[in-house]
């Protein structure tokens, strides 16, 4: 069996990408190559295929059915994944989570669904989510969450829908760790590059973290695409 995966294929690391890639359904030849597509351009229903899995990403998830896998943008960066790794050792890790991004103004606000998704699987069950909006009309416009996990952690999350070019920062303000990363400058993890090479990721990270959908997952990723559609919770 192969794989089908949506993307945004600017978002791919090629270089890092070891599985053979071919980009129509007509060219896989063999059961092992993975084909890649635009999910901008191809709806995931068209893509029913018993001899392949399909991967998607969470911002599209409501044009599939249950089956298919969801993968999560923030759960597939690099420092995102060194940064968990760190945050996992501690025992029941305790410290505020900051998070900045700046979202190109086509981009879904499902992506914030999908941060909280992907920050309540690693820092525990939510507890309280309130959520500001300013006028969606007006570029740039700004969406700030704010989340109690409950015993001493919480996470503040500012996004910033313009036409500048994509940017992430993070901190994780821990009791014994301190951890940074900015795209823009990668200071953090002993890395120097590209803005665009920071905020890529691999056809073989997508399919090696993504999640099988079940009911569970689409009800708590409906819950949080709620609030950060209808406010304060």
């Amino acid at each position: 069996m192969g794989n089908i995966v949506l993307a945004r294929l600017d978002k791919i690391d090629y270089q890092s990408t070891l599985r053979t890639i071919v980009d129509s359904v007509e060219r896989q030849t063999e059961q092992n190559e993975t084909v890649l597509l635009s999910s901008s351009e191809i709806k995931p229903a068209t893509l029913s295929n018993e001899n392949n899995s399909l991967f998607i990403p969470s911002t599209i998830l409501d044009q599939a059915l249950e089956g298919v896998n969801v993968y999560f943008d923030l759960e597939n960066y690099p420092f995102f994944r060194k940064i968990t790794e760190v945050i996992e050792r501690e025992n029941k890790p305790k410290g505020v989570f900051r998070l900045r991004r700046i979202i190109n103004m086509d981009e879904s606000k499902e992506l914030i669904a999908g941060d909280l998704y992907v920050l309540s699987s690693l820092l525990g069950e939510t507890q309280n989510i309130q959520v500001k909006h300013t006028n969606h009309t007006v570029a740039p416009y700004h969406v700030i969450v704010t989340v109690n996990f409950g015993s001493g952690t919480m996470a503040h999350m500012e996004y910033t829908f313009s036409y500048q070019d994509e940017r992430i920062e993070l901190e994780w303000s821990g009791i014994k760790t301190i951890l940074e990363f900015d795209s823009e400058t990668m200071h953090t993890l002993g890395q120097k590059g590209n803005n665009a090479l920071a905020l890529a990721y691999s056809v073989d990270s997508i399919i090696a973290t993504a999640h099988r959908v079940d009911q569970r997952l689409v009800n708590r990723l409906n819950n949080f695409s709620m609030l950060v559609n209808g406010g304060a919770h």
